[in-house]
């Protein structure tokens, strides 16, 4: 005996004895709740867990119920679901498997594979989904994977047709080979003698027949003596014999002996398996059983999807009933969310009991069941028909006197029933139970079942009891109003259709209105016309009041919902038009950029347009400053439309500080580089400094600068807006460095040096532009290439830098 599996330790919560009334439960139709989850989960486990449904006490345990179906609804909703196709409710077949010496069926050993697969799908799919659904996927960690013993019995047993295969052992195999050829031979010895008996008339058919595992033939009764054989059966008729010819005796025992062999390596592989299942059964068991667990939360989470619904908040016991456009679970599932009228309703602040008064069949019932399951619901761990801010207590206990339960073998009316209910609530209600009575004080005489109904709900006010009840008695709402602790509510009536509108309306007492619903449906004029002249005039008078109140309330509340949603309307259309607005501005600023942009590709033309104007100056002994100042004019103009365009556009030239003042050789960053430098040189005339960035001089406006950071930023992608200072002045080199540039400063900076050459009268120049990768060599050698200014230009020689440096001779 296999002592290693014990059997699934059970969840304690599932077996237990539920915390809230089982009368309540059944009144409020608790069970066809659990028959809709009941309907949604695809385990026996999982179905067997939701049968077992029953509200919790334990705040956190409901959260973490709550939290799980939320996790699992998320990945429905996003197109996933847990992946439990397979599992099988394989524990009998475990049970027996523990005990030595038994083996399992192939259809047993298939499901466990089955469940195995699944196993192993499920914890796959949860553990790459665990920052999604990290409380569902800790569950799964108790999931054990074997999915070696799953892939062992795949290989053994055809999943279709549920038979060991031919490869599942050697002597399995070397056997059926066997059987084959021995089947061959045998049918050929047959079907000679079928053919020979034939022509001679003894064979009844001209088919092979197998009878008691032998292969025989159809012999003709009246023709037994013409075949030498066994017979082993006869027809229903007596006219066929079925007859082992004696010839194939010996072939029909070797093919018995072979089937005899075939069964036993069969049973022998399926005892193997049973064995290997065995000794992780413990595992697979309780692998099964969170399979259960999981299905089980699967079909709370598709049940939360079907009824559209929301996660609720919970409290502690006592707290703050708030229901918000709660529907009725039973309707919820039979008509869409825009067919029900929602219900709202607050119970626990500042009033705990709350009295229900309207129309006959204007939904105070309805109200009242809505109320206690949704209470039941979220205690269970079930989301709830209701907006996400719902909030529920949970409640020690729940008491629910609805409906006509009178009893004629227990020799109970209606009243004596009610009250036996009520004695039970008296005896139980405290301020952590949830209590709900249906049409107070009825079944007696009116003022006597008043006064026992105020008694009762003041005793039910002093202990603080959450409490909702329905009435039509006009004496418990006058008593209700304005009392601590209690508020009236009512079910609307449309005084125009004369019908109810099951809306809830909190705050105003509702009227009967029984001689408006009696008329409505049908009930002779002049018995309605003698009500109304019987009724006493005070009692009329009061509910017209109620009926102009609640009307009132009605209107109100459509008013209030008509202010917000044009509210909401118009906010929309000011965030729409805010949207619009800034598209349009954006949109201004493209325009304007696309234009300055063109302007400043204008000035470009123009720059080369000087550049080739200075060589023909120089050609004819222009002065030097002449020169100086058409080129100073163009680059002012350049950093004019520079500045535009960033303007336009904006590049981040605002950021950071700007330094309170300038003193050569400070650190300062030039904003529109995004790189720190040293300022070798102060403002000039035009506002314009000189700063040695690494290994090139820039020259930029000084409202470009700001104060260094600690390090520098590197920004390769920046769109570069500064000249590059080629000084006029007798510091001026014929060497000109490029490394530390990107390859558009390079360019830029190649264009202005190889001008500034020519003002100065430079035949050769050196461009230092570094071996590293090429990319400075290749732009230098393009931009040199389009320069009318360069006659040649070559790579240095040994001695001259190599290939780190380009020799330019200008024209």
């Amino acid at each position: 005996m296999n002592t290693g599996a014990r059997p699934p330790q059970p969840d304690l919560n599932l077996y237990q004895k539920p915390i809230m009334n089982e009368h309540a439960l059944g009144v409020l139709e608790y069970d066809k709740v659990v028959e809709m989850l009941v309907e949604r989960t695809s385990f026996p486990l999982g179905a067997e867990r939701a049968a077992r449904l029953s509200p919790l006490s334990d705040l956190d345990r409901i959260a973490e119920e709550l939290a799980r179906v939320t996790e699992i609804r998320g990945l429905i909703d996003g197109g996933a679901t847990l992946p439990l196709d397979g599992a099988r409710d394989v524990r009998e077949a475990l049970a027996r498997s523990v005990t030595t010496g038994v083996s399992l069926t192939c259809v047993e050993l298939v499901a466990v594979a089955e469940t195995l697969s699944a196993v192993e799908r499920v914890k796959t799919f949860l553990s790459q989904r665990g920052d999604r659904c990290p409380r569902v996927s800790a569950l799964a960690r108790g999931l054990v994977e074997h999915i070696e013993i799953a892939e062992a019995i795949s290989a053994a047993i055809d999943g279709e047709s549920l038979e060991v295969r031919d490869r599942a052992s050697r002597e399995l195999s070397r056997i059926r080979r066997s059987i084959a050829r021995t089947r061959a031979r045998l049918d050929e010895k047959l079907q000679t003698i079928l053919q020979r008996e034939a022509s001679a008339g003894t064979i009844q058919e001209p088919a092979i027949h197998i009878r008691n595992n032998r292969h025989v033939l159809p012999v003709r009764r009246d023709a037994r003596g013409r075949l030498e054989g066994i017979v082993h059966d006869q027809s229903g008729s007596g006219a066929t014999l079925f007859v082992e010819p004696l010839s194939t005796v010996g072939l029909n025992n070797e093919l018995s002996a072979l089937a005899a062999s075939e069964r036993q390596e069969i049973e022998r592989i399926l005892r193997e398996l049973s064995s290997e299942v065995g000794a992780v059964a413990a595992d697979v068991e309780r692998s099964v059983d969170l399979l259960g667990t999981l299905d089980f939360e699967r079909a709370k989470a598709v049940l939360s999807r079907d009824l559209t619904c929301a996660e609720p908040t919970i409290n502690r016991c006592g707290g703050r009933l708030a229901i918000r456009a709660g529907r009725h679970p039973l309707l919820a599932a039979a008509r869409t969310v825009s067919e029900v009228v929602p219900l709202s309703v607050e119970l626990g602040d500042e009033a705990t009991t709350l009295v229900v008064s309207g129309p006959n069949a204007g939904g105070k019932t309805v109200a009242l069941k809505t109320i206690g399951l949704m209470t039941a619901m979220a205690q269970s761990g079930l989301h709830v028909p209701a907006e996400p801010d719902t909030e529920i207590p949970v409640f020690r206990d729940l008491f629910a006197d609805i409906g006509d339960e009178q009893s004629i073998e227990q020799n109970l009316s209606t009243f004596s029933s009610h009250l036996r209910v009520i004695k039970e609530i008296l005896a139980n209600a405290d301020e952590e139970t949830l209590v709900l009575i249906d049409e107070m004080g009825a079944g007696t005489d009116p003022d006597e079942g008043a006064s026992l109904a105020i008694a009762i709900l003041e005793r039910l006010n002093r202990a603080r009891v959450r409490t909702v009840a329905t009435t039509h008695l006009g004496a418990v709402k006058g008593y209700v109003h304005d009392r601590e602790g209690m508020r009236n509510g009512s079910m609307a009536f449309d005084p125009e259709t004369l019908e109810p509108t099951f809306s809830f309306v909190p705050g105003v007492p509702g009227a009967s209105h029984a001689l408006a619903i009696a008329a409505t449906l049908g009930l002779s004029g002049d018995v309605i016309s003698r009500a109304r002249e019987l009724r006493d005039a005070g009692a009329a008078a009061i509910d017209d009041l109620l009926a102009d109140l609640s009307e009132r309330q009605r209107r109100l509340g459509a008013a209030v919902a008509e202010a917000e949603a044009a509210s909401e309307r118009a906010r929309l259309l000011e965030r729409e038009h805010a949207e619009r607005l800034k598209d349009v501005r954006e949109e201004r600023k493209r325009i304007r950029a696309g234009a300055l942009a063109e302007a400043r590709e204008i000035v470009d033309r123009g720059q080369s347009l000087v550049e080739d104007t200075v060589r023909q100056l120089k050609a004819r002994d222009a002065a030097k400053r002449s020169i100086k100042e058409a080129r100073a004019a163009l680059r002012k103009r350049r950093a004019e439309i520079e500045r535009e365009i960033d303007e336009a556009v904006g590049d981040g030239r605002g950021e950071g500080q700007a330094p309170s003042s300038l003193d050569v050789g400070m650190r300062v960053r030039v904003a529109s580089l995004n790189r720190e430098g040293e300022l070798v040189s102060e403002p000039d005339a035009h506002g314009r400094v000189r700063v040695r960035v690494r290994n090139a001089t820039v020259e930029v406006d000084a409202d470009d600068l700001r104060v260094a950071e600690e390090s520098e930023a590197a920004a390769d992608g920046a769109r570069s807006k500064v000249s590059v200072d080629v000084t006029t002045d007798d510091e001026f080199s014929n060497e000109f460095h490029l490394r530390g540039m990107t390859t558009d400063e390079a360019a830029d900076a190649i264009e202005r040096f190889v001008g500034a050459a020519i003002i100065h009268g430079f035949s050769t120049v050196r461009i230092v532009h570094g071996k590293g990768t090429g990319a400075l060599r290749r732009r230098t050698h393009e931009v040199l290439s389009e320069l009318p200014a360069v006659k040649s230009f070559r790579l240095g020689g040994w001695g001259e830098g190599d290939t780190g440096v380009t020799v330019v001779e200008l024209a």
